[in-house]
């Protein structure tokens, strides 16, 4: 055999072995995959990927530390063979701190020979740490959020190959912890990602609606300015979504189930597509997920495999979405029922509380609010006079002037929305809504009640609600006074605008009135 012939023959067998390695590595990936396929529980998924990553890298076992930055310590969000609860670490200690700090793998042999190493959580737990493989974890700002750290390979010593593994599994964990701890919908990321891995030109997500018999997009790259929705009865993913089968098309335009009207409409050219079906806890088909296009040649089974893994992670943040809106919306309607039981009591004043938030929300937009800040006044404005309730019909809807014994016991109605309010368990998001609510008629001179706050010491967003409730008692019919015109309540509100109400809040309502009702 000829020089350059065996030269041949080797970097053939060098090839075959690159590719055997490679394999290997994508049957791990695809494990995993498979593995978390089957489990649908956010706080169930996360054990499952540590120890499979543990089963990939041969390791003993694994540990996911996140970083507390107020604290400057290091805490243990899963910690694999772990029974003694939650561990904390300085951030500057160890191995660890120095992997999150540098942004680098650290991989050492033998631990207690190396003089960064920190024996405490040996000692805590009673295990001892030989070899260590230590990976920062990134968000998607590419701010370190943590590491996970692989403890004692089996077979002596992390390799090189196996830091490429751990960087390359990092990004399942940031998406995972993200999802439970912050249940947000990072759809479009797991979609760039893949995108990026099978190396395709777009990736879509399709949800389906069975009462309108269509797909609509929630991620649709390069047709979602065209407003696209597809029939069940036609095309790819329609068939997808009916049969719950996957379908992997080499040649769109040769298959007679290709629909080339999305074509027609974008100006798109579709060569191959691979397409899966999305699936909920029962089974149940939600969506479909599908690529287009494979970059070079056609999309393979490992494509097929990796994207059916990624349908987990994909399925569970849409059905994350689904609950978190029919949460809002169940939290919502009840907040509406609440406020109609306060309008019951007075047919008069019926509506009361939903004008003053829609108010309120209006002079909220007008100053710039952000849409978590408006929710929270909403539910402040919708409850803020449920202490009413306590308020006897005879002092609400009395017509002559009230006595001062009558005056306080109205008054009471904000101390008893504070107690009541105090007493609902509230989202975090929610937490100053008794507070805020319940100091809708303190007012800037300290002349309110009932805890006589002055300018900086009432909430601004209970200012706002002041301004609210003033202007629709004004306009609407009462017991004591008929309703007067939009420009004669504002002339009152300006009467009192630096003195008992807030100026610029005041100009807002004008602004939001004249906008949208003139």
């Amino acid at each position: 055999m000829g020089e350059a012939a065996a030269k041949d023959v080797a970097d053939l067998r060098n090839k075959i072995e690159e590719l055997k390695i490679e394999n290997e590595r994508l049957a791990k990936f695809i494990e995993i995959g498979t593995a978390i396929c089957e489990e649908r529980d956010l706080d169930r998924l996360l054990p499952l990927v540590m120890a499979n990553i543990s089963k990939a890298l041969k390791a003993d076992r694994s540990t996911l530390f996140l970083i507390d930055w107020d604290r400057m310590t290091l805490w243990t969000k899963f910690a694999e063979g772990l029974n003694h609860g939650e561990i904390k670490i300085h951030l500057k200690m160890g191995l660890i701190g120095i992997s999150v700090f540098t942004r680098q793998i650290v991989n050492v042999t033998n631990a207690y020979q190396d003089p960064r190493f920190n024996s405490t959580i040996d000692e805590a737990t009673g295990y001892r740490t030989e070899s260590v493989l230590s990976a920062p974890v990134f968000d998607l700002e590419k701010n370190v959020i943590g590491a996970v750290v692989l403890l004692n390979k089996k077979t002596g010593r992390f390799k090189k190959d196996d830091e490429e593994k751990a960087l390359k599994m990092t990004p399942i964990l940031a998406e995972l912890v993200t999802a439970i701890d912050q249940d947000s919908n990072e759809i479009r990321s797991l979609l760039s990602n893949l995108r990026q891995s099978i190396q395709c030109e777009r990736c879509s997500l399709f949800l389906l609606d069975k009462e309108r018999g269509i797909l609509f997009p929630l991620v649709a790259e390069g047709i979602e300015e065209h407003d696209i929705q597809l029939s069940l009865n036609l095309g790819i993913a329609g068939l997808v979504a009916i049969t719950g089968e996957d379908l992997n098309i080499e040649n769109a335009y040769d298959d007679p189930r290709f629909d080339e009207r999305i074509d027609q409409k974008t100006g798109y050219r579709t060569r191959s597509i691979l397409c899966v079906p999305i699936k909920d806890r029962s089974g149940e088909v939600i969506g479909v997920l599908e690529v287009i296009n494979k970059k070079e040649g056609v999309f393979s089974r490992a494509d097929k495999e990796i994207l059916k893994a990624l349908s987990s992670f994909v399925a569970v943040s849409v059905e994350n979405a689904i609950l978190f809106d029919e949460h809002n919306q169940q939290f919502r309607s009840i907040l509406e029922v609440l406020a109609a039981s306060i309008d019951a009591k007075d047919p008069l004043t019926a509506g009361h509380s939903l004008k003053v938030t829609k108010y309120a929300a209006g002079i909220a937009r007008e100053l710039g609010f952000a849409a978590p800040e408006i929710e929270v006044l909403t539910v402040a404005a919708l409850l803020h006079d449920y202490g009413k309730l306590g308020t006897s019909d005879k002092v609400l809807k009395k017509q002559e002037k009230l006595t001062p014994e009558e005056y306080d016991h109205i008054k009471d109605h904000v101390v008893n929305t504070r107690n009541i309010l105090n007493k609902m368990y509230l989202m975090r998001q929610y937490r100053d809504v008794p507070l805020i609510a319940s100091s809708h008629h303190e007012r800037l001179d300290g002349s309110g009640y009932a805890d006589g706050r002055e300018a900086h010491q009432i909430p601004f967003m209970a200012k706002i609600i002041a301004v609210a409730d003033v202007f629709e008692a004004l306009t609407s019919k009462r017991y004591y006074h008929e309703a007067c015109s939009p420009e004669t309540a504002f002339e009152i509100l300006n009467e009192e605008a630096g003195t008992k109400l807030d100026e610029n809040i005041i100009q807002s309502l004008k602004q939001y009135w004249y906008n949208n009702y003139l």
